[in-house]
């Protein structure tokens, strides 16, 4: 009976912290996913494009994508295969587009699924310019990675990516990943249930994460 009460007590307390890891791994893949695209990009020869997505319908809760630049095979044609490396994030201007065969897609974290909606994990993204202003992120946001370690930056739609070398990337992406109280929608210092982890991706690239129990401040 002792030990019945004990598990009875416990319960609450073990499924709390089952939801917490889940939450935990959610931002540890974002950030795994933004720097395998780094890598990828300097091992591959091929610029590597990640796309950040909490503003389209269906991808509300975050939707973070990885996708590589290709060119066609010597012998002809592109398939699933063979396929080289295309190193440049700018050329050609509409390589970037979801249906074009230049843009293939390697992999992805979606916080849309139905353990994130019954959880109620959800992310945010914020933009810092180079003096660090801060800006909650209201469009899709894609960053391309060069085989030289170079990044650069694009903000819209992103059926149709299209970087500028005009406009390298000179801020900081942070992803902030949390629980929230039944009933919210949005990441605040009153609508979250236990840590929020913030993803921070500086202009270099060398994505890391840390943790606090107060979301900071958009």
């Amino acid at each position: 009976m002792i030990i019945g009460i004990l598990a009875a007590m416990a319960m609450p307390e073990m499924g709390d912290a089952q939801l917490e890891r889940h939450a935990y791994d959610d931002a540890g893949q974002i950030l795994g996913l933004v720097r395998t695209a780094r890598t990828r990009a300097m091992g591959r020869g091929a610029a590597t494009m990640v796309t950040f997505d909490t503003t389209t319908a269906g991808s509300l809760r975050g939707n973070y994508q990885m996708y590589e630049g290709v060119d066609p095979n010597p012998g002809g044609g592109l398939n699933n295969t063979a396929r080289v490396p295309r190193s440049s994030c700018t050329f050609p201007a509409t390589g970037w587009q979801t249906s074009d065969p230049h843009n293939t897609f390697v992999d992805g974290v979606n916080l849309n699924g139905n353990y994130e909606n019954q959880a109620n994990i959800t992310s945010r993204i914020v933009m810092f310019d180079n003096t660090g202003t801060p800006t909650l992120a209201t469009t899709g946001i894609a960053l391309c990675f060069t085989p030289l370690g170079r990044a650069y930056l694009y903000q819209g739609s992103l059926a149709s990516p299209q970087f500028s070398a005009a406009n390298p990337f000179l801020g900081t992406i942070a992803i902030d990943v949390a629980r929230l109280f039944q009933g919210q929608t949005g990441i605040s210092a009153t609508s979250t249930v236990g840590i929020t982890r913030r993803i921070i991706v500086p202009s270099s690239g060398n994505a890391r994460m840390v943790s606090t129990l107060t979301p900071p401040a958009p």
